[in-house]
Formats: structure tokens, sequence, C-alpha cells
């Protein structure tokens, strides 16, 4: 079996499916699977379940060279396959990653990257969210349900359907008759739904006490001693 190496460019993909005979020798379907994923053509290649058994995709350099390597193939593929399709990749569509440490908001006809650590308060306001960071705040076109999912570590709570807030940014939580008031470190006070009070409340009892910095504990050390 023959292959040659991918150029730079100028290339066609196949993505091969394979679905292997259960009657055919083991050490053929070994050998068969070997020479496929482990040629220098096949860009990535699964094993997977259901209708075929081996999904790979091939780069090849021209509709020429496919024929001659399927011809090759031919006497391997009747021997340990019982059924296989190839297709060939016209284009294809990548996903874009999520930045899971950011997020990025408009600024001044570009976008600025705002790291979620630095995060204050989250804000829906209709089908927008408005992100504030360090007395500054952006309006996005984004739902609270996907920035929730960027800010679902124990750094921020949902306090409410339309309000996370970072835990570091929360000075302390009070009761306004029959509601929680969660009071925040720029002056601004947000409400605790009802549906969130017990998850916030168990959340804050749980946050570990802060440990004095050196010049603190010994301030306390010296009022002690004058007292």
């Amino acid at each position: 079996m023959r292959f040659i190496e991918r150029s730079n460019g100028g290339e066609f993909k196949i993505i091969l499916c394979i679905e292997f005979d259960r009657r055919a020798k083991p050490a053929e379907v070994a050998s068969l699977r070997s020479s496929l994923v482990e040629s220098a053509n096949c860009i990535h290649s699964v094993d997977v379940t259901g209708g075929f058994d081996l999904i790979a995709e091939f780069s090849v350099p021209n509709i020429g060279w496919y024929k001659e390597w399927r011809s090759e193939l031919a006497d391997s593929l009747a021997t340990t396959v019982s059924r296989y399709e190839a297709n060939f990749v016209f284009s294809r569509s990548v996903r874009r990653a999520i930045d899971q440490d950011a997020v990025w908001v408009p600024e001044k006809g570009g976008f600025r990257r705002i790291d979620t650590s630095m995060i204050d308060k989250v804000k829906a306001e209709g089908d927008y969210v408005r992100i504030y960071s360090q007395g500054e705040n952006w309006m996005m076109h984004e739902t609270m349900k996907s920035v929730s999912r960027r800010l679902a570590t124990n750094n921020f709570i949902r306090i409410h359907r339309s309000t996370i807030v970072s835990l570091q940014f929360v000075n302390r939580l009070t009761r306004d008759h029959r509601h929680w008031v969660a009071h925040l470190a720029d002056g601004t006070r947000e409400p605790v739904a009802r549906s969130h009070a017990l998850e916030t409340l168990e959340i804050v009892r749980s946050r570990p006490t802060p440990v004095p910095a050196p010049q603190q504990l010994m301030q306390e050390v010296q009022q002690r001693a004058v007292a």
C-alpha cells in the first residue's frame, strides 16, 4: 500500500467511514486499520460505534491519486470490510473556542478583554447584560445564561435571576423586612431573590475566614497589650 506525504496546499480532504466484516480475520482487520490510521495522509481518526467502526480523515493531493489509492486498497477492503463510504470535504466550520478566563466587551469600535477575576457584577438589561469592573461598565448583547456559564466558579454567585456578583465584592448581607439584601463594595445594594437566598447564605457562611495580614496582626496584639 503506497502513501505520499501531504503538501501544504492544493489538497483534497476525504472522510472514509468503514464497517469491518465481523467474519474477517482479526489480524487482517488490525493490519488494514493500522495501515490507514498510521499513514502519512491520515489527519485524524476515531473508533466509533453504530453504523461504522472507523472514521478517518485523509488529505490527498488530487482526485487521480485518490482513485489509484482506492484501487490499491481494493483487495484489503474486499476481505476485511463489509461496507465503506468515502466523502469529500468541501468546507469546514470550526466552532469558536470560548475564553473561559475572560469576557470580551465592545469598546470604541473594537473589543476589550476583561479577566473574570476583575468582574465585580453582572446585571441583565432586557436582551443585554451589563458587565461591571473597577468602576467601569459595558453593555453586551448576550444572555445571563451564557455569561453565568463562564462565571461558574466559586468566586461568583447568582443572587437574582438578573444579577451575578463576585463574592469578593459583597461586603455584607442584611435583612430588609422579609427579604435579604447584598451590600456591595461600590456602595450599591442588590436584592437577593427568595429562590437564591438559601444558596447565597450557604455560600457566604462557608467562605473561609481571611487570615489577617502581618501588620494587622501586630496592631491587634499591641491593642490587646494596651488594654
